[in-house]
């Protein structure tokens, strides 16, 4: 299997010459889904927003598809293939969800039939497509986000904390939906505070701390291993005092 998405060797920082990251290696497989968890403050949204291009580099380069995409710009993300899910500001509220979808489909050129296949993957939101997406419960917001940033077909999708804010259960279900995503050949690098559920539905997982790359491997391995859920899970060594 080849990384759809692949970092290598990333520095990159808001401040020139302070970089946040540092020396960052991450490769995605296509089709599935790659967490990247770490304390507060580790670069995790940093690193997803230099991918999409929101947060300048400063050396290292980030492929997509083997093709070199540092620095892209916003408005070149859906031509190739990527689509960034902020973990804020998302959606716009004052819109309906008609509206919204609207807006991301108009350079697609089959958007009917598009809109048809978003509200079939999604029946909630064609129930309500006349609603303000601002009264829309937290789960169904995520939701809406998720149609809006499949609407252009990509390739890979990055995800910013998007259980932020929701109940245990809503949480689980909008990563659950994450992971669906994989099953239609979507790639997802999925950024996640709620380091568990995140590592039961990923296939891989990095651990970044400090900026710097500091553990990875399978998830589910990460998920059993008790020194690495001592150090960055929150966890205990069995035995411990």
């Amino acid at each position: 299997m080849s990384a759809a998405i692949r970092i290598e060797g990333m520095e990159a920082g808001y401040v020139r010459d302070l970089p946040i990251l540092r020396q960052v290696n991450l490769s995605a497989q296509r089709a599935s889904l790659t967490a990247i968890i770490g304390p507060n403050g580790a670069g995790k949204s940093t690193l997803i927003k230099a991918i999409a291009g929101l947060v300048p580099v400063s050396s290292g380069r980030v492929l997509l598809d083997g093709r070199d995409i540092t620095g892209i710009r916003p408005d070149e993300m859906g031509p190739l293939g990527l689509s960034y899910v902020p973990q804020t500001d998302n959606i716009f509220r004052h819109l309906t969800i008609a509206e919204n979808l609207a807006l991301v489909l108009r350079r697609v050129p089959d958007r009917q039939s598009r809109l048809e296949e978003l509200f079939a993957l999604f029946p909630p939101l064609a129930q309500k497509l006349t609603d303000r997406a601002g009264s829309l419960s937290g789960g169904q917001r995520q939701m809406l986000a998720v149609a809006m940033a499949l609407a252009t077909r990509p390739g890979v999708v990055l995800m910013d904390e998007p259980s932020a804010g929701l109940s245990p259960k809503i949480a689980a279900e909008v990563l659950e939906l994450a992971r669906s995503l994989t099953t239609r050949g979507v790639t997802v690098l999925l950024v996640e505070q709620n380091v568990r559920q995140a590592l039961r539905v990923a296939d891989h997982c990095y651990i970044l701390a400090e900026g710097r790359n500091q553990v990875d491997g399978p998830a589910a391995a990460i998920l059993a291993d008790p020194v690495v859920g001592e150090i960055y899970l929150g966890g205990r060594r069995p035995g411990a005092a």
